[in-house]
């Protein structure tokens, strides 16, 4: 996504609707950009495109990403046990890539403490304010807007340095997941960012407490398919495991380390 087009979705979400001929003012390009734009941005379900002009999407209040300090206060031991669980996955030598997630941000905090040699890439402005601590964590930010609901920096170009980043493993978490379909997320932009680094990791690690199974989010990010291993709280119902088992993602359950797969 280009930064106009973000700002495009800012404008539109705080004025309700605006027509092609104004945003192309605003903007200083011609309507003719503008409506690619509003494709673009329509096909993403980010706006919604209707005659000459975009409209903000109505959405539910709980389809609005809670503000990562409440957030932080949510479960914290199940997050605690599963980052704990997580670091078994981390080797010298590693690149990884964080995302801006609270459970991920525990795992930050084991690797600051722990401090091995390994590169980071996150778009997280708190996991960096944690590695920051390290001396031998090489760390690396993902530039864009900042977003002050997730403390992450989002929307960069795509066409960036960033496309040229080969990274070995991607930790991720989730708002929601269906365990047939895959990660559900409230936060678009964040949702881009979580596909890029997917596409660009060897191994995609999912971390999220049993409490987000079942349920949907607005934009679906990640297939099931997409995910190596998922790593949870409890044991999952015969449901659950089969759908990841079919699709090849090794589950592990913190604080016994069972797995549901070994394909992986």
């Amino acid at each position: 996504m280009r930064q106009r087009q973000q700002k495009i979705v800012e404008y539109v979400n705080r004025v309700g609707i605006a027509s092609f001929a104004d945003l192309g003012v605003i903007f200083g390009v011609s309507p003719f950009t503008i409506r690619r734009d509003a494709d673009y941005l329509a096909k993403s379900h980010l706006v919604l495109r209707v005659k000459g002009a975009i409209q903000k999407i109505e959405s539910p209040t709980q389809f609005r990403e809670a503000q990562i300090v409440n957030r932080l206060q949510i479960n914290p031991r199940e997050k605690e046990l599963i980052a704990d669980c997580a670091m078994q996955f981390i080797e010298p030598g590693d690149s990884i890539f964080l995302d801006g997630s609270t459970t991920v941000s525990s795992l930050a905090i084991n690797l600051a403490k722990i401090d091995p040699e390994v590169t980071i890439v996150t778009n997280s402005l708190l996991i960096s304010l944690e590695l920051a601590k390290a001396q031998n964590i090489r760390l690396i930010g993902l530039g864009g807007v900042f977003d002050s609901e997730t403390y992450s920096f989002v929307g960069f170009e795509p066409d960036s340095q960033a496309d040229s980043f080969h990274i070995d493993k991607a930790f991720f978490s989730s708002t929601c997941l269906i365990p047939e379909e895959g990660t559900y997320e409230n936060a678009a932009f964040n949702g881009y960012t979580k596909r890029f680094a997917a596409q660009r990791s060897d191994k995609v690690y999912l971390l999220a407490d049993a409490n987000k199974i079942g349920k949907k989010a607005l934009i679906r990010v990640l297939k099931t398919s997409q995910i190596d291993v998922f790593v949870t709280d409890k044991e999952l119902s015969k449901k659950d495991a089969s759908a990841f088992d079919k699709n090849d993602v090794k589950v592990v359950i913190a604080g016994n380390n069972k797995n549901h797969s070994n394909k992986k």
